[in-house]
């Protein structure tokens, strides 16, 4: 007799999960009715499907996820449903498991007395921590559905802007594994035959052969503590960078690197203000906004400047100017903080500032991938160009070597 998964209310309220044997799902349906419990979703167990809920433990939700997600439920809001109501009614819509799994403890918290942005503040790995104070501004100012929609905006710009950087770093990232598999397979299989060919008339060989011969022969009879060297190396920096002078060390590296360094600079700056500009839209007091946009910055360095700024506003200060004085920003950023300070459209200079980088990375992008085509065809024209000219270096002098 199959076993069905369900999600249901009890006679209290309170959100119940579990699984019991029926013949099909109308008799269990039925029986969970006679129960006392109202359904609010109910699945057959399959082997594929408990897989599926382990794998949901480990991975995250999709930020297409929770824009659908933030749509959705301002909807529901904005049409007078009770919040309870409307994540029951999510619950059964999500295809995420771990989003309505989740969410199933999130209504089970509501449900026991904690506030909406409480309850989700509980899942730090699916609501970020920009998603809990934007709806906890919402609650506290009686305006949930713009505050969702708001939210929704925001993810979706975030989004687009990860699959900017995606494109960015696509193109290079394959032409640089086709080039290592190109070289493996050269150091692999066809310097070896080389070898052979040249050991037969024992010819003084060039350094530049003699060396490339040497890391054939390793990667031939060692390729296995290649692989754990490399894995080994991968493993050591992504330890290193999970320290926090690691972290530091990173940071500041990737603002500095050729051709990418500028982008991801922009990049940075472009979530700053986006954030912000939304913390301030939605009421957050500027110092919370501050803190807030400080550590959804993702970049140390920025993260110690937008610290400093926010001290500096404690004391006193006008944003713009320490804006200005940390060097972080371009000029933008500070002129039109300062029109807005001075005009009260704060949160709307920020939001047309975020849309000007948006274009801007927009542009950065189409600009970095038509540079990187040629730089990466001569490099990969040199790496090869180098390996066959080793090659054949031995031939100008086999003349010689036959006649004697």
């Amino acid at each position: 007799m199959p076993v069905y998964s369900y999600v249901a209310r009890d006679t209290q309220g309170q959100l119940v999960t579990g699984s019991t044997a029926g013949a099909d799902v109308t008799i269990v349906r039925r029986d969970l009715r006679e129960n006392g419990y109202y359904v609010v979703s109910l699945s057959e167990q399959r082997e594929a499907e408990s897989l599926s809920a382990r794998w949901a433990r480990f991975r995250g939700v999709k930020l297409g996820d929770l824009v659908i997600f933030s749509q959705q439920l301002a909807t529901m809001v904005g049409a007078g449903l009770p919040i309870v109501e409307c994540l029951y009614e999510l619950i059964e819509e999500t295809e995420n498991q771990a989003l309505r799994m989740a969410l199933v403890q999130v209504t089970q918290d509501i449900l026991a007395g904690s506030t909406f942005s409480q309850a989700l503040s509980r899942h730090p790995r699916i609501f970020s921590e920009l998603f809990v104070a934007l709806v906890h501004a919402g609650e506290v100012g009686g305006v949930l559905d713009q505050t969702l929609v708001s939210i929704a905006d925001n993810l979706d710009k975030e989004q687009e802007l990860r699959e900017k950087v995606k494109s960015a770093f696509v193109y290079p990232i394959v032409v640089l594994v086709v080039a290592a598999a190109v070289v493996t397979f050269m150091l692999m299989f066809i310097i070896p035959v080389f070898e052979r060919v040249y050991a037969q008339f024992r010819a003084q060989l060039p350094a530049a052969t003699l060396g490339l011969i040497a890391v054939s022969n390793f990667l031939t009879r060692f390729w296995w503590l290649a692989i754990a060297g490399i894995a080994g190396l991968v493993a050591g920096f992504r330890a290193f960078i999970r320290t926090e002078k690691g972290q530091r060390i990173w940071d500041r590296t990737k603002l500095r690197l050729p051709l990418f360094g500028k982008l991801i600079r922009k990049i940075v700056v472009t979530r700053f203000v986006r954030t912000l500009g939304a913390l301030v839209n939605a009421g957050v007091p500027m110092l919370a906004a501050l803190q807030t946009s400080a550590r959804v910055a993702a970049n140390t360095e920025f993260t110690e400047a937008i610290t400093k700024i926010s001290n500096d506003v404690t004391e006193g200060s006008s944003l713009s100017g320490p804006l200005r004085m940390s060097g972080k920003f371009p000029n933008l950023v500070p002129r039109l903080v300062q029109v807005g300070e001075e005009s009260g459209n704060l949160g709307e200079m920020l939001n047309k500032a975020a849309h000007f980088f948006d274009r801007d990375i927009e542009h950065s992008v189409r600009r970095l991938t038509t540079l990187m085509e040629p730089v990466l065809t001569i490099i990969l024209g040199v790496i090869v160009g180098a390996i066959v000219i080793s090659l054949y270096l031995p031939i100008f002098t086999l003349a010689t070597v036959i006649r004697r």
